[in-house]
C-alpha cells in the first residue's frame, strides 16, 4: 500500500472521528441546556415556600408540584372538572359585568372619587400638606426613597386632581403617598424617616403646614399587610417539554394563533381586554424570545407562567391556561413536567386549582380581590 493511499485512510478516519465527535458535542449541548432550563433551588412544593420566595423581586418562580393520594385516584373538588376538561371557556378573557352594557358617563362626584381613591390609607402612607395661601406650583419634588410615591393636588376651588401641574391652577393642598409593600417587602423605619424628612423639606420651602399619620402605627400595619401577601404571591411554572426543540417560528405562529403575542420583557403573554397579562409563556432556559431569535433558534423547552395575585377571573383563567399547556403537548409532541423532569397529573393539576381557589378566596375576605388596583400595585 502507498504511502498515498496510506494518507488517505488515516484523513478518512480522522474525519470521521471528528463528525463523531462533533455529533456527540451536539447531544451533550442539548441535554445540558435541557437540565439547565430545569436547575431549580427551591423547595419543590406549591404553597410551603420561603416568605420572600416570589417577593423578592427576582421573580423566581414556585412550580407546581403536589403528590396524588396513595390509591392513585384524583381528588376532585365537587364543581372541579377533569382535566380533558380544561377548555378556554366561550366568554371574553375577563369576567364580564351583569350590568347592562350601557356606557354610563362619570359625573364629577365619581371623577373625585376616583382621583382621591390613587392614594389609600390601608396600602399608603399618607403626608398632607396644606399651604397657607393658594399657590402656582411650578413642579413636585421627587423622593428619594425605594417605594412607589403618588400625589394627589387639591385646587384652589377644592376639586382634586392626579399629580399634574395645571397652568394657571393654584392649589391649596397635596398629599403624598408612600406605599407601604411591594413586592420586596414591606416600608421600613428608616424608609419610612427618610420620607417624612424629605416631606418637611418640601413644606418648608412653602411655610406649609403638614400631618402625618401615626408612624409605628403604620410600620406595624405593613408589617402585617407583607405577611398576608407574602402567604399569597404565587407564581406558577408549568413546563412543557418537547421530544425535539421547538423551532422559533412555529413557536411564534401557534402562539399568536391562541392569542397570545410578543410583548419587550420576551415572552408571549395573553393579555385581558384592560392590558393586563393573564398568563404568560416563557423559554424555560430564560433565554429571552425576540424577533431575530424566533427565525432562526430553536427552543428545548417551554415554561407557562401564571401570577396567581395579579390575574382577574381566578380558576376560569387558569383552565384556559392549562388547556393552551395541553395544546401545546399535542402541537410539539411534549410533556408537562415539573422543574424536576417529573410528569405532572391530573390529580396533581387539579389539587393546584383547589389551592388557587383557595388563595382567591382568601384574598376576597382580606378585600384585595385578584388583579384589582390594589393587587397590581402590592405585586408589583
Amino acid at each position: 500500500m502507498s504511502d498515498i493511499q496510506i494518507g488517505l485512510l488515516m484523513l478518512g478516519g480522522i474525519v470521521i472521528a471528528l463528525v463523531f465527535a462533533f455529533n456527540t458535542y451536539q447531544e451533550w449541548r442539548f441535554r445540558k441546556r435541557t437540565r439547565q432550563a430545569f436547575s431549580r433551588h427551591h423547595a419543590d412544593v406549591l404553597l410551603d415556600v420561603p416568605k420572600n420566595h416570589v417577593r423578592d423581586g427576582k421573580q423566581e418562580r414556585l412550580e407546581p408540584v403536589l403528590l396524588q393520594d396513595e390509591d392513585d385516584t384524583p381528588a376532585y373538588l365537587n364543581d372541579t372538572p377533569p382535566l380533558h376538561a380544561f377548555t378556554p371557556p366561550p366568554a371574553a378573557s375577563e369576567p364580564q359585568p351583569e350590568e347592562d352594557d350601557e356606557v354610563v358617563a362619570m359625573d364629577a362626584a365619581d371623577h373625585q372619587a376616583l382621583v382621591v381613591a390613587l392614594l389609600d390609607p390601608s396600602l399608603d402612607f399618607i403626608a398632607e400638606v396644606v399651604f397657607s395661601r393658594p399657590l402656582t406650583l411650578s413642579s413636585l419634588p421627587r423622593f428619594n426613597v425605594a417605594k412607589r410615591v403618588q400625589a394627589i393636588l387639591r385646587s384652589e376651588r377644592g376639586l382634586w386632581t392626579p399629580a399634574e401641574l395645571l397652568p394657571g391652577t393654584r392649589y391649596k393642598q397635596v398629599n403624598f403617598g408612600l406605599q407601604l409593600v411591594d413586592r420586596s417587602g414591606a416600608v421600613t423605619e428608616q424608609e419610612l424617616a427618610s420620607f417624612c424628612q424629605q416631606i418637611n423639606h418640601y413644606a418648608e420651602q412653602f411655610d406649609a403646614q403638614v400631618s402625618f399619620p401615626q408612624r409605628q402605627q403604620k410600620l406595624v400595619a405593613a408589617r402585617e399587610l407583607d405577611r398576608f401577601c407574602a402567604d399569597v404571591d404565587v407564581l406558577i411554572g408549568i413546563n412543557i417539554v418537547p421530544t425535539a426543540p421547538i423551532p422559533g417560528a412555529r413557536l411564534r405562529s401557534v402562539a399568536e394563533a391562541a392569542g397570545l403575542q410578543l410583548e419587550p420583557d420576551g415572552q408571549f403573554h395573553y393579555l385581558a381586554d384592560s392590558g393586563n397579562s393573564l398568563y404568560s409563556l416563557a423559554s424555560a432556559d430564560q433565554t429571552p424570545f425576540m424577533l431575530h431569535n424566533l427565525l432562526d433558534k430553536s427552543f428545548p423547552a417551554l415554561t407557562l407562567l401564571f401570577d396567581v395575585p395579579r390575574v382577574a377571573g381566578g380558576a376560569a383563567v387558569f383552565d384556559r391556561a392549562i388547556a393552551f399547556a395541553l395544546q401545546l403537548t399535542q402541537e410539539f409532541d411534549a410533556r408537562l413536567v415539573d422543574d424536576n423532569r417529573r410528569e405532572l397529573s391530573e390529580a396533581g393539576l387539579l389539587k393546584i386549582r383547589e389551592q388557587l381557589v383557595r388563595i382567591y378566596g382568601n384574598m376576597d375576605d382580606r378585600g384585595i380581590a385578584p388583579g384589582s388596583v390594589a393587587a397590581l400595585r402590592l405585586f408589583a
